[in-house]
């Protein structure tokens, strides 16, 4: 049965509100997935296993037909546009906060180098009984989700490490073999990270390239070649996404308000911005309570 609009809404900040308070939020029988007219940014760890049905999304410029068996695996600061849903899609989720997610980073850094991976290949397709593994895991994170135990940041660290390295296991033994990323590769996967922490501090392409010791017209060039897309508008992707969610979950900050957190110098700027970004005024996004 689909929720409509209204429960989808509650249900969104009822998620919001548990990833926030303990870093892991794991959903079960998910069985609809709105269509959206845009693509959507993400600044959580995102897997999603596919337990029936099928959706044909497009992972920043790829496009991926995502199939039964099959886990996306959605790396902070990607874009996703979910362009078909069949009706009897059947899925697993477990959302990794952004902040968990620096702390694994942080933990074990041979790993994430492993999952580097998923920033250029995030779809990964299972055999039955590979799949049914990681089913068996997931299942024992929603338990432990939703339950009062009083060891949940234990067993999620060791449950989550465990699904990685099955995944990566997996990964090669369907063929798909782990490798050193390139220069290049690295640069993208660390621009992504670094806008994450600067989106507020400069919207230039110059200011990324300087971290990176690059000239801007060779940065841009790098991201263009690796990515497929400019570097200004994984910039500008990112603000908005960030705009939006302040616009949309956050109605007690007025549109001023709102322009000092993303680092506009004024909120005739934002609203430019906003409005060159999108085609609509901020106060008409804020209005049209439409979902991301």
């Amino acid at each position: 049965m689909q929720m409509n609009k209204k429960e989808l809404l509650a249900e969104i900040e009822r998620t919001r509100n548990i990833l926030e308070e303990q870093g892991v939020v794991v959903l079960d029988k998910i069985r609809h997935i709105p269509t959206l007219c845009e693509p959507f940014l993400s600044h959580n760890l995102v897997l999603v296993l596919n337990l029936g049905g099928t959706a044909k999304v497009e992972y920043d410029t790829e496009p991926i037909d995502f199939l039964k068996d099959d886990i996306f695996v959605l790396m902070p600061n990607h874009t996703v546009n979910i362009l078909e849903v069949s009706d009897n899609l059947k899925a697993m989720t477990v959302i990794i906060s952004k902040e968990r997610f620096e702390l694994m980073k942080h933990n074990y850094p041979d790993g994430y180098q492993e999952n580097l991976h998923y920033h250029w290949r995030a779809h990964i397709h299972l055999n039955e009984s590979q799949a049914d593994d990681i089913l068996s895991l997931f299942r024992v994170l929603h338990s432990i989700c939703w339950s009062d135990n009083s060891h949940k940041k234990y067993l999620f660290h060791y449950l989550l490490e465990s699904t990685f390295m099955l995944l990566q296991e997996y990964r090669v033994a369907n063929g798909v073999a782990t490798r050193e990323p390139s220069p290049s590769e690295m640069i993208l996967a660390n621009f992504m990270d670094a806008i994450m922490k600067h989106y507020a501090d400069s919207r230039e392409v110059r200011y990324y390239a300087s971290i990176f010791c690059l000239s801007p017209k060779h940065f841009s060039a790098i991201i263009k070649h690796q990515s497929g897309k400019n570097a200004s508008d994984w910039i500008s992707d990112y603000v908005i996404v960030q705009a939006k969610a302040l616009l949309r979950y956050q109605r007690h900050l007025s549109i001023q308000q709102i322009s000092q957190r993303l680092g506009f110098p004024d909120q005739a700027a934002f609203a430019r911005y906003f409005k060159t970004n999108t085609g609509m005024s901020a106060r008409e996004f804020r209005d049209s309570r439409q979902l991301l």
